[in-house]
This record gives C-alpha cells, structure tokens and sequence, in this order.
C-alpha cells in the first residue's frame, strides 16, 4: 500500500522535530532533484532555518553553505542558481518586509532576478509550501512562529493529482494585483 498523505499536529512541546525534518528533507530532495518551479505560499514569511548542516551532512550537496544552519533564503539561491523558479506569495505587511528585502538582495547579488516572483495578496490566509515532487498544506506559516510555537496542523502530500490541482491553484496567484 502506497501512503501519499501525513498529518501532523504540533504544538510546543510535539512535533516541532517532525515539522522541522520535514522541511529539511523536502527541500534536500528539491536541492539534489530541482524543477522548473516552486511554489511558497505564506501570509507571513521570515528567513528560517531549514536544514541543520552543523555536523557537515550535507555539506556534499552545497558546499558553498558551510558547516552551519542554513536558512530558506540559501536553499531558494542554491534552487535558482540550478533554474528553478522561485513563487513567492504573502501579504504587505512589516513583518515580511525583511525577508522580502533579503530575497531581493540576494537574488541581485546572484544575478538572479529572473528566477523569482513576489507576489503580494493582502487578503492571503493559504498556506502551503510546493515541490516539484511534494506539497506541505495547512495552518502553519514559514515563520520561527509556526514552525516552532504556534499549535498548527499540516498535511504532507506526495499525491500527483493533489499536486496538479494545487500548482493549478496557486499560478492564479500570478495575477493578483
């Protein structure tokens, strides 16, 4: 039997580790197997930590990140500088505004500009973090917050047509004004 579907529900105390491997093995695969697109989907969005290479696992991988805890902003670099396109959707609001600025800086200093997309929609509640091979839904926002702090629910998804429909979903954040 072939299991396309995880929930998870974290609070403070559980599932944090799970939520955080989680991620780092989503975007690790993304890294080792990159698409043509992704897609982040996050009403508010800060540069979190998202694979823990302070032993040097996966220093094999990039080992332009150093022995270090490497953050969304490194990993959506490294997913560009191998052609993927980055889709970024959240709201206007401060808190973001210093991710925002770091995307923008990096993706300049990287000669990059081309390869990413910050859609804003001040309206935006979805959440969702969108692979090429996978899909993570639910209440949590890429934020230390979400990740760590808040009670939140996920659904981890390797089902194609759950996908399809999603990526359907989310281009129609391209023409949000």
């Amino acid at each position: 039997m072939n299991v396309l579907y995880r929930r998870i529900f974290k609070t403070k105390t559980t599932g944090v580790t799970t939520i955080q491997e989680l991620l780092q093995s989503m975007f690790i695969a993304e890294v080792l197997q990159p698409g043509d697109e992704i897609w982040i989907v996050s009403p508010w969005i800060s540069n979190v930590v998202l694979i823990d290479n302070r032993s040097g696992s996966f220093d094999a991988i990039n080992p332009e990140w150093g022995r270090r805890e490497i953050r969304l902003a490194d990993v959506l670099v490294t997913l560009m500088n191998h052609g993927t396109k980055v889709q970024i959707v959240t709201r206007n609001d401060e808190s973001n505004d210093a991710f925002r600025s770091r995307m923008s800086d990096v993706s300049r200093e990287h000669g990059l500009e081309d390869q990413i997309a910050i859609h804003i929609h001040d309206q935006l509640h979805t959440k969702g973090i969108l692979l090429t091979r996978c899909l993570l839904m639910g209440s949590m926002n890429l934020t230390y917050n979400g990740m760590v702090i808040n009670d939140e629910w996920v659904e981890f998804s390797l089902d194609p047509h759950d996908l399809g429909r999603t990526r359907i979903e989310f281009a129609r954040y391209r023409n949000v004004a």
